[in-house]
């Protein structure tokens, strides 16, 4: 009987959860165009849209714009975040974007930067990382090998959906029936 109720149990786990994912992951690879002017701003092609880590789309599938705001030291706020996917438009924007630029080396730079939004009322969060060379050549700011990844995060918001709580609710039900039974109450 411990069997039976442990494999019952470990189904309406595994049905249950799909309805509990809640990670979208964009990957950028490529410089589309890049400047520094007081602000940080880059644009880059998206690559792969990962769902929980389960690759959905890959392939040039749209593009990332990301704006620093005002350079303070190593940090800045008052950014942007657009991601574009094509045939779409915008699907995501944010303009609480803020977060940090340290300097790896050998021209080499990385962007780490949250953002926050509301979307049809639902609060949504998320983070990228990106890594870019900055050259200066001739007096010439170059941008360079533009990559990262977006991660956007709606656990908050994360509402099951119906036919879910249906299959959990029937094997449940099922669950009260074998135990009434085992039990040896009739009616």
């Amino acid at each position: 009987m411990k069997l039976r109720l442990a494999v019952v149990g470990l189904f309406l786990a595994l049905c249950a959860v799909p309805a509990f994912a809640d990670s979208v992951s964009l990957q950028n690879q490529g410089l589309i165009s890049g400047s520094l002017n007081g602000a940080l701003t880059m644009s880059s092609v998206l690559t792969s849209l990962s769902f929980n880590g389960t690759p959905i789309v890959t392939g040039a599938i749209g593009s990332i714009d990301l704006t620093t705001g005002n350079l303070t030291g190593g940090s800045f706020s008052a950014g942007s975040l657009i991601v574009n996917l094509n045939g779409v438009g915008t699907i995501l924007f944010s303009n609480t974007f803020s977060g940090t630029i340290t300097s790896l080396g050998n021209d080499a730079f990385k962007l780490v930067g949250t953002f926050s939004l509301l979307i049809n009322g639902l609060p949504v969060t998320g983070y990228t990382t990106q890594f870019f060379e900055l050259e200066n050549e001739n007096g010439q700011l170059s941008f360079e090998d533009l990559h990262g990844t977006t991660s956007i995060n709606t656990s908050p918001a994360a509402v099951p959906e119906p036919g879910s709580l249906t299959l959990l609710g029937t094997g449940l039900v099922g669950l009260g029936g074998l135990v009434r039974r085992k039990l040896g109450v009739a009616k």
